[in-house]
Parts: C-alpha cells; sequence; structure tokens
C-alpha cells in the first residue's frame, strides 16, 4: 500500500474539516499533451510536532512551508510530488505529521498529488494513522508487500518506483528485506517499459566506504542493485539520508545516482538544502537544485541523466 495525499480541494476541507484522505496514484496526462513533465522531489524535511522548533540554525516547518510556497510559483503544475523519507523529526509521533500535513495543505489545495516514501525517522502506523486514522477493530490494512509501504508511480514519460527502507525508528541503517526486493523485481517485469528511476530514502553502501559510513547506509544495497543491473530501463536511483545534494554513481553497477538535498538543515553549513524540480522528456531527465538561499553558488545547478 502507498503513502499518497490526494489533491485536497477547498470543499474537502470544509466537508471534511481537518480530516485527510488517504488515496491512490494519479495520472492524469498523454506525452502527446505533455512533452515534458515537471515533477518536484523533497526529502529529509524532519517536522517536528512543534511547528516553531528549531534544530542545526534552521526551522524545519518554516523550510517546508517556504518550499511548497516556491512549487506554487514555478508556473508549471507538477504532475507529481515525491517526499523521500525522513518527513517526521526524530521518532515519528503522531503530532509530527499532523503538523506535515498542515504544512503540504497549500499544494494539496492545488490538486498536486503527493507521494511519501519513508525513512529511518518516520514510523509507519504513526504516519498512515496521521493521514487516514486509526483502523478500526479488527481490520487489516492491505499491503503489497508485509509491514512496508512500495508504490509504482507511472505516466506516459516515466516510471516511479517507491520503496520502503526504514528499519528501525530512529536508528541509523536502513533495510529493505527479501519480500520487497521480490517486488521489485515483479515491478520491474511488469510496470511499462519505459525510463525507472528507484526511489528509496537511505544512501546504498559502496564499496569505496569506510565501515563506519557502511553502517549507516541501505544494508542490502547489493542485492538491489544487482537486481537493477539486469533491467536496462532503470535510469538512476534516487535518495536522501546524508543531508547532501549530489550525482555520482554506483561504484559496482555505474546506475546514476542522484542524492537530495534536505529540505531541514544540512550536516555541512556550506552544502545548500532545498528541493529539487525534475523535469523529465523523452531523452532525459534533469534535476535542478532549488536551493533555500538564492544565493547559494549551487542554486539552480542542474545534474542531467541521458536515457539509454
Amino acid at each position: 500500500m502507498p503513502i499518497s495525499l490526494p489533491p485536497l480541494t477547498r470543499r474537502d476541507l470544509l466537508k471534511r474539516g481537518s480530516a485527510f484522505a488517504f488515496g491512490g496514484l494519479a495520472s492524469s496526462a498523454s506525452a502527446i499533451e505533455i512533452p515534458e513533465q515537471v515533477w518536484v522531489l523533497f526529502s529529509d524535511t524532519h517536522i517536528a510536532a512543534d511547528e516553531g522548533l528549531n534544530a542545526r540554525g534552521v526551522c524545519m516547518a518554516e523550510n517546508l512551508r517556504r518550499c511548497a510556497n516556491q512549487v506554487l510559483k514555478i508556473g508549471q503544475k507538477p504532475f507529481g510530488l515525491i517526499v523521500n523519507g525522513d518527513v517526521a523529526y526524530l521518532e515519528g509521533i503522531s503530532e509530527d505529521y499532523v503538523s506535515f500535513l498542515r504544512c503540504m495543505q497549500p499544494l494539496r489545495e492545488q490538486s498536486i498529488q503527493i507521494h511519501c516514501t519513508l525513512g529511518n525517522h518516520d514510523h509507519r502506523t504513526n504516519f498512515l494513522n496521521a493521514v487516514i486514522g486509526p483502523p478500526p477493530p479488527n481490520a487489516e490494512r492491505i499491503m503489497n508487500v508485509p509491514d512496508k509501504h512500495v508504490a509504482t508511480v507511472t505516466s506516459a514519460l516515466v516510471n516511479w518506483i517507491l520503496l520502503d527502507s526504514l528499519d528501525l525508528v530512529n536508528k541509523t541503517p536502513g533495510m529493505l528485506g527479501q519480500p520487497q526486493l521480490t517486488w521489485i523485481e515483479r515491478e520491474l517485469r511488469n510496470s511499462p517499459d519505459k525510463p525507472t528511476f528507484i526511489v528509496a530514502h537511505h544512501n546504498p553502501m559502496q564499496p569505496s566506504m569506510d565501515e563506519k559510513k557502511k553502517g549507516g547506509c541501505l544494508q542490502d544495497s547489493d542485492a538491489l542493485f544487482d537486481l537493477l543491473a539486469s533491467y536496462p530501463k532503470v535510469q538512476g536511483y534516487i535518495y536522501g539520508h546524508t543531508h547532501t545534494w549530489l550525482k555520482a554513481k554506483h561504484e559496482k553497477t555505474g546506475l546514476p545516482l542522484i542524492n537530495l538535498p534536505p529540505i531541514a538543515y544540512t550536516f555541512d553549513p556550506k552544502r545548500p538544502n532545498g528541493w529539487i524540480i525534475a523535469r523529465i522528456d523523452a531523452d532525459r531527465a534533469e534535476f535542478e537544485l532549488r536551493a533555500l538561499n538564492p544565493a547559494h553558488d549551487e542554486h539552480g545547478q542542474k545534474h542531467v541523466i541521458k536515457f539509454t
């Protein structure tokens, strides 16, 4: 089952009060109508119950509200928006997600479809309960992968396969697990034959990493990338977690890697925080940094992946 926030109209707000709906995936355009698609990528929002909370010199909720307002001013409605994990501040308490949903409300009111993945500072049950409310007694939520929340979002030009790398709440390492790897293989086999990006919160393990860094990333990434290497339509792996804007390559497979900047704080004060405009056409994907500090040297920097 995916974590998707469907568009929320003003009529919905009046009808439902503060309740939020849970919905499926949306696709509304053909390649003929939209030769280029604009998507928006957020990561590491780290929203706390207290929307005035500051960490590492920034107010996380204020940053998210600023990014949401900037998205509304880009001049073209995004085809979709992906929030790639660590939505909550530290332990994913229910009130964190209430604050997150409040910050994202202006985007939903403009009929922008939002999809979320989970990071190591999230809590699956609390997130779902904040979005759709607690389930009735003895009810079961149907999941594509047991205890994981995954989805494939597809459009005329691109597939996004959204993974769940959350292992233990507020513990740094991530893990997919064999059931999710099996699901990924099935999705790659059955999804439309078009450029495909894999999206997960955790960074992949690389041979050149020291043991400390290996201990904090995606622990079963070797199995994942061995799988991805067998599907030519996979054009890249997109992740967050390290709070660093970066383009690189997977050292074993050569697959392009895009490390999203955080909306919250950076670990290195010299690096930018902000969000990404992803422009997709038939031949390539262009990822442009929209830094929260427009005077930053990397604001507007573009990383391009040419489709093979």
